[in-house]
């Protein structure tokens, strides 16, 4: 199926950096450049101050104090006053994250975690110290809390700790629970109601739950990710038509790779990109809010909501590309023997094409290769029917005979793009 096109809300199109998205009382903010802007389900954005910093924010609140912590500072807003102020107790200041857990913050710093409460005037205050980690001594990255335990994430390893009011300070570790992997950003870490998820410092994307790990990225895209410094990948989890999707997005490698977490490791996993030549997804942060899933764009300061009427990236044009698995003899027990084919039939839906314009007639691009994916041929056209055209049957004829054959089939058409199966003829062709 197509994944969702992006549709602009509101008319806020000043160019700023992306720094993040977060929901509070069910309200959206982002920080965005230099400030936080409060944005309603219209995209109307109110600035409510300023964030300084040029660093991606990592975001905790209780419902009416929002705490931000970026380039090791740490803002409160307040929503009952309307201000922003910056937190310089020890403690606080410095910090290199914060999450929060029965209304007690949590800031997080290189060897050690303090634990801070709020009062009513919107001012920090620790009073229950600081623990720093206990089996294995690490650098701490970040506090994670999930389902209320707490994922302490260092560079090599991950601990389980839970709040304990009974001790001082209040937390406590739990006996057995932790990983012997650490994580490579801090702002990979993301969660769903089912799992969270994380970039290892093996270059391994990890998701876990009740206590148990399981390493989810393929071996291809572990590879792709060991060809870069992946220190500023940064992800989102969202839940579309029931579906609970994990997103994490590669800078320096221009990669944007998507996981349905109900398809598993070896089905899960697909790309994402803008524009024509596979640069990098313009959705850089994603927050559900207002009963829609709303994405800011990365560099433009435009918020887009994932739309799946809309087949465009705010009307600039999608590539989709399906690339199948091999198809050779083995597929009928005849492995390493020659096929030929005669004829491929995709079972999609047809007939969809637009009054004018591009996608009136729609069309789609089918290539082959015989060498793994290495090159392709020069492709062909087929039709999948204008509007109203929906018995048109989509057939592709070939009668080259080879040993292995991938599949990859291509359009940039704005309309819907969904495949449901396909079927191919083949014939053994000797030796």
């Amino acid at each position: 199926m197509p994944f969702p096109g992006l549709l602009q809300v509101g008319s806020y199109s000043t160019p700023d950096n992306d720094r993040g998205m977060t929901r509070m009382a069910e309200v959206l903010y982002q920080v965005k450049g230099t400030s936080l802007f409060e944005i309603d389900k219209f995209g109307n954005h109110t600035n409510r101050g300023a964030i300084t910093g040029v660093g991606r924010c990592i975001f905790a609140n209780d419902g009416t104090n929002l705490v931000i912590v970026t380039d090791q500072r740490t803002f409160i807003y307040s929503k009952d006053t309307g201000l922003i102020t910056e937190s310089l107790v020890t403690g606080t200041t410095g910090a290199l994250s914060v999450d929060i857990i029965n209304t007690q913050f949590l800031f997080t710093f290189t060897n050690t975690t303090y634990v801070a409460n709020l009062d009513n005037v919107t001012k920090l205050f620790v009073t229950d110290g600081q623990v720093g980690a206990d089996v294995k001594p690490d650098n701490l990255v970040r506090d994670f809390v999930f389902e209320q335990t707490i994922w302490r994430f260092g560079k090599r390893t991950v601990e389980a700790w839970y709040n304990n009011p009974s001790v001082i300070p209040p937390l406590s570790r739990l006996d057995g629970q932790i990983f012997d992997v650490g994580v490579l950003s801090p702002h990979s870490i993301a969660a769903t109601d089912e799992f969270f998820y994380w970039l290892g410092d093996d270059n391994a994307i990890y998701r876990a739950r009740s206590g148990v790990k399981e390493r989810i990225g393929t071996d291809a895209i572990s590879n792709a990710l060991a060809m870069s410094d992946n220190s500023g990948a940064k992800a989102y989890t969202f839940t579309l038509e029931g579906y609970n999707f994990y997103c994490i997005t590669l800078p320096l490698l221009n990669k944007t790779f998507l996981f349905n977490e109900s398809l598993g490791r070896g089905m899960g996993w697909s790309e994402l990109s803008s524009g024509l030549n596979g640069n990098l997804y313009q959705g850089s942060s994603l927050c559900g809010c207002y009963g829609a899933n709303y994405v800011a764009d990365k560099d433009s300061g435009k918020v887009y909501k994932l739309d799946l009427d809309t087949y465009t990236n705010d009307g600039n044009p999608i590539l989709r590309t399906r690339v199948t698995r091999s198809i050779n003899g083995g597929l009928f027990g005849q492995k390493g023997k020659r096929v030929q084919m005669s004829r491929l039939e995709l079972l999609m839906e047809t007939g969809v094409g637009l009054l004018s314009g591009q996608g009136e007639d729609p069309r789609i691009m089918i290539e082959a290769s015989y060498d793994g994916g290495r090159t392709w041929d020069s492709g062909t056209w087929a039709r999948t029917g204008r509007l109203g055209e929906h018995v048109l049957k989509v057939e592709w004829f070939n009668l080259k005979s080879f040993y292995d054959l991938i599949l990859r089939i291509t359009t940039t058409d704005p309309v819907n793009f969904t495949i449901y199966s396909s079927t191919i003829d083949l014939r053994l062709a000797g030796k």
